[in-house]
């Protein structure tokens, strides 16, 4: 039987709890690797592209929080070329998940070759970031179907809440009476996640017309559910091909809202913290401008909204995943994008983003 993306994204439940259950497992590594130098880190700088840049903005805040480090989120292409933005006291993290991304891998190599601390996130150590970091930290994620990654953006967040508790822990900023109930807080997610899938399946169901009708879908969070729209968003556009954008709630509530017409779907996340009141605002302006307004999360405006209890404090994203996942899914359903069928990358080399021979000569102005 065919593996389906939701499938995809049901069997994220049993491996949050997984790793949960073996986080120290899952950290000793890096634990190791850093030694007595994790007393010396300042910061944690996440590099990486697509799904793992958004992981990185959806875990960025809760990570600064848990380490009590500044946390700092960057692609490649902004970083490779400023080497004033190169700290001697930073952890480097580089989340790939093919572990093939090739810039990322070029940042991850100039750091390493001058003695920086470079930690590769991938599913597996075979991987090419994974063989070359100075550690690899796997994402547990294992090999996902489908390359519109679901597990492992899941994983991927998961991951680095779990690397700045043990950074947090093993350097003493963190005490083990603090630590401890971010670990409780983090076991309520499994059985959250399975209700919410189960709920939003009945929820695409009930607004199946509305939704397909839309031509742009903006999705809009606060905090770490704006990292949560971005990567709804992107699912949007990978899966069922339409114009999708993620925003920050609150710059999304100035110019973008001139862009509202009938056919633009408004998708404001409600984490039922900051930014409740403005989610909800968004939501009920949009249902009036477009009829295509939908709010996700907490109580919400009406009978059309997603509403839902969200039982965890820091790891809340982790919740909404699901909800922008099989939002995505479903409407490649309805549009008729077979998701099964061979993907077919472009053929110019400049789009050869994991082909390290046409990225080289890219780089190097081999114009060949």
């Amino acid at each position: 039987m065919t593996v389906t993306v939701l499938d995809c994204i049901e069997r994220v439940q049993p491996i949050i709890k997984n790793m949960l259950d073996k986080r120290k497992e899952i950290t000793k590594s890096l634990i190791d690797y850093l030694g007595g130098r994790v007393k010396e880190i300042d910061e944690i700088v996440f590099i990486g592209s697509g799904t793992s840049n958004t992981s990185a903005w959806t875990s960025r805040l809760a990570v600064e929080k848990m380490a009590k480090l500044r946390a700092t989120t960057i692609v490649p292409n902004e970083f490779i070329y400023d080497r004033k933005r190169y700290n001697k006291n930073a952890l480097y993290v580089f989340t790939s998940q093919s572990g093939n991304s090739i810039l990322t891998r070029e940042c991850m190599r100039n750091l390493k070759k001058d003695g920086y601390l470079t930690c590769g996130i991938t599913e597996a150590a075979s991987t090419d970031i994974g063989k070359e970091a100075g550690v690899h930290v796997d994402m547990s994620c294992g090999k996902e179907e489908y390359g519109c990654r679901t597990i492992g953006y899941c994983t991927s967040v998961l991951t680095h809440m779990l690397l700045a508790l043990e950074i947090g822990l093993a350097s003493g900023r963190l005490s083990q009476t603090e630590y401890d109930p971010y670990i409780a807080d983090a076991y309520k997610v499994p059985d959250s996640h399975k209700a919410i899938c189960e709920k939003t399946l009945a929820w695409y169901a009930a607004n199946e017309k509305s939704l397909v009708d839309a031509d742009c879908y903006v999705l809009y969070g606060a905090a770490s559910l704006w990292g949560v729209a971005l990567e709804g968003a992107l699912k949007i556009m990978e899966m069922a091909k339409r114009i999708a954008i993620g925003y920050e709630l609150e710059d999304g509530l100035h110019g973008p809202t001139m862009a509202f017409n009938e056919k633009t779907c408004v998708i404001a996340l409600d984490g039922g913290d900051y930014g409740s009141e403005k989610a909800l605002g968004c939501g009920e302006m949009a249902k009036s401008e477009s009829g295509k307004g939908f709010v996700i999360g907490g109580k919400g405006f009406d009978s059309t909204d997603l509403a839902f209890d969200v039982v965890s404090n820091d790891f809340r994203a982790l919740e909404f995943a699901p909800a922008v996942q099989i939002l995505a899914y479903k409407l490649s359903q309805s549009v008729g994008v077979d998701l099964t069928a061979p993907l077919t990358p472009p053929k110019k080399e400049y789009f050869a983003l994991h082909d390290e021979p046409a990225m080289t000569s890219i780089y190097s102005g081999d114009k060949k």
